[in-house]
């Protein structure tokens, strides 16, 4: 049923990543929301979570398609410039963690 509800990408290709967030800084609750599209003129969903992971989302969030540990410019995006100063905490500190998840990729 899981399989169904992510991309072949983070099931195969990001598996790594997703087991190193879930057992640093975790999953968390999404915050924010921001609609896309991609370079191809597919919608997507960029939702940031409270413990400051990106979550790629399909255009009815049906299907998890990737995810990652935020960086600063990412939240500013996503925010659109008023992101609250305990945000910008969160992504410094998680930092450490991202720079590991880049080299688990």
């Amino acid at each position: 049923m899981l399989k169904r509800n992510i991309s072949y990408h983070i099931s195969e290709d990001r598996l790594e990543r997703v087991c190193y967030i879930m057992q640093t800084v975790g999953i968390g609750e999404v915050l924010k929301e921001q609609k896309g599209i991609d370079e191809k003129g597919r919608i997507y969903w960029r939702c940031f979570t409270d413990t400051g992971v990106m979550l790629i989302m399909n255009a009815d969030k049906s299907r998890l398609v990737t995810l990652y540990i935020a960086d600063q410019n990412q939240v500013s995006s996503i925010y659109q410039g008023k992101t609250p100063s305990w945000v910008f905490a969160m992504v410094r500190k998680n930092q450490k963690y991202a720079k590991l998840q880049n080299k688990q990729v």
